[in-house]
């Protein structure tokens, strides 16, 4: 019994201190988060129109593969899709200045290969409005070599 409440009164009290410890997401990152996760269901619903405007001229981007692509390519690709089962997760902003930030986030790509990205887009406030400029993938290494 006595067990029993030791537990229960470890289990509270790592409980109340997580609860202490995050602090509510300010308004400048749930922004940033909001615009990041229309982009990509954007890309997902094929709306290559709303992609190409919400991505800035001179983006630049790396691949998984190291290559850099610019954004032709994530217009291009935005016209056949992601998988409906993608999945992206886990967002946070880095603010860098009140017109730019990074959001990084985890993204999973059913069917693709690397499966499990880590992603990292930078966004800029151009003309009043937010901007992909650079965009980096990193596989996660432990999945690199899976295969569907």
């Amino acid at each position: 019994m006595q067990t029993t409440s030791l537990l229960c009164a470890t289990i509270l009290t790592v409980t109340l201190a997580a609860a202490q410890t995050s602090k509510p997401i300010s308004a400048f990152d749930q922004q940033l988060i909001d615009q990041q996760k229309q982009f990509l269901q954007d890309a997902q619903t094929k709306n290559a129109t709303v992609v190409a405007r919400a991505i800035a001229d001179d983006f630049q981007g790396i691949g998984t593969n190291g290559d850099f692509y610019d954004k032709g390519e994530v217009v291009e690709s935005a016209q056949t899709g992601m998988p409906k089962e993608t999945r992206a997760y886990d967002f946070h902003v880095v603010k860098l200045n009140e017109d730019s930030a990074v959001v990084a986030y985890n993204l999973i790509v059913p069917g693709e290969h690397p499966r499990y990205r880590h992603m990292a887009d930078t966004w800029a406030k151009i003309d009043g409005q937010w901007k992909l400029k650079f965009r980096q993938i990193t596989p996660n290494l432990w999945s690199a070599n899976d295969l569907d």
